[in-house]
């Protein structure tokens, strides 16, 4: 089902509360995110008379249920088992020429993320975030595999955003073989799209191996994509709008500070910088994304249904990921938050270091990090 039809089902079983009164984008909107449970439609933004935002969509187990098809009132072990049988059998997605996306085109410069009611969830967030509950789609220059993930993206201008990426994720490394090229990365951003494409997309699945497939295996029918104009990749033809662009070569900027996962400010001196070239949405979009950081947040609640179905990584050692699989898969938020903090402080002296020596893109005339007041006119590719 695609989101539309999901906040329906939602409504239907009274798991969806809807918000009429109006609500500030910045702040407010992620403070009561944060303060509620339950799957959120905010249909009154300021500043936005037609704007919508969906928020906390997977934050329980019955939403869950709700979203692979399921009774809201199945136990989590049913749920659980019926999600590993649907995993065992991937399905192949399918090409379609027509999509609600496509009623609404803007490209080049006229593309406006702010035109978007994108929010700024905190105050500990420098800006606001076009990514925090969507699919990044890229493509490896060198085998041409497909990729889907979840990055966050900061807005820095009307077609420019960071992107943040660990320099082990798939996505970083196309990224650094586009680059090693000298070329753009292209990548594909599709929000608002069914939630079983977002499960997909955060899951850990195995290089060389397609997300759609296993979306496509988690709702029993292959998931619907439509062929982009700019760039050479697919979006999925339910979502409510989809960005295409590249991650430039040779320029990295700074993300943050923002609220992660492990409930503390994060910066990332070392984010990928993003320009769009064509953004096509439906008719009055709704604009997903997710308040994260605190411990029953639906980042990680997401996480721990992944952990019970063996499908989750963050790219860390391994004593790391053995410790926050078990803390995240038993529901212990606070201690996976904790360990996930650790991890920050320990490594973020060394992170410029590893980056290097994974992929040679050090900080240098050619990769430099360019700060937020700096990004104006399109930055021009060597």
């Amino acid at each position: 089902m695609d989101l539309r039809t999901f906040i329906s089902q939602l409504s239907r079983h009274g798991l969806l509360e809807r918000v009429r009164q109006p609500v500030d984008w910045q702040y407010e909107l992620g403070q009561i995110t944060r303060d509620s449970a339950a799957p959120l439609l905010f249909e009154n933004i300021k500043s936005y008379p037609t704007g919508r935002v969906f928020t906390n969509g997977l934050s329980n187990i019955s939403a869950i249920s709700l979203a692979l098809g399921l009774d809201p009132g199945m136990p989590r072990p049913e749920v659980l088992r019926e999600a590993a049988r649907r995993v065992a059998n991937p399905i192949q997605p399918v090409l379609v020429d027509a999509s609600p996306v496509l009623e609404n085109v803007v490209e080049g410069a006229k593309i406006d993320f702010l035109s978007l009611p994108v929010p700024q969830w905190s105050h500990h967030e420098v800006g606001r975030y076009l990514g925090t509950w969507h699919v990044n789609i890229t493509r490896d220059p060198e085998t041409c595999s497909r990729n889907l993930g979840i990055y966050r993206m900061q807005v820095l201008g009307p077609r420019h955003a960071t992107l943040s990426a660990s320099p082990r994720s798939h996505l970083a490394r196309h990224f650094a073989a586009a680059e090693g090229q000298g070329r753009p990365l292209e990548m594909a951003v599709a929000i608002g799209v069914s939630e079983t494409l977002m499960m997909a997309a955060a899951a850990a699945y195995p290089v060389g191996r397609d997300e759609y497939d296993l979306a496509g295996g988690l709702q029993r029918e292959p998931v619907k994509l439509i062929r982009c104009a700019t760039v050479d990749l697919e979006a999925p033809a339910d979502a409510e709008l989809v960005i295409e662009g590249r991650l430039i070569p040779g320029k990295r900027v700074q993300d943050g500070p923002y609220f992660d996962y492990t409930g503390a400010p994060n910066t990332n001196h070392n984010a990928f910088l993003f320009e769009a070239t064509r953004l096509i949405y439906r008719n009055d979009p709704i604009f997903r994304g997710a308040a994260i950081g605190t411990p029953g947040s639906e980042d990680l609640q997401l996480f721990s249904f992944l952990s019970e179905l063996k499908l989750f990584d963050f790219h860390g050692s391994r004593t790391r990921q053995r410790v926050q699989d078990q803390l995240v898969k038993h529901g212990c938020f606070q201690g996976f938050q904790w360990a996930g903090r650790m991890n920050v402080r320990s490594g973020i002296r060394h992170t410029r270091k590893r980056f290097a020596r994974m992929f040679g893109a050090p900080r240098t005339k050619q990769s430099r990090t360019i700060r937020i007041s700096q990004i104006g006119d399109p930055p021009q590719l060597p």
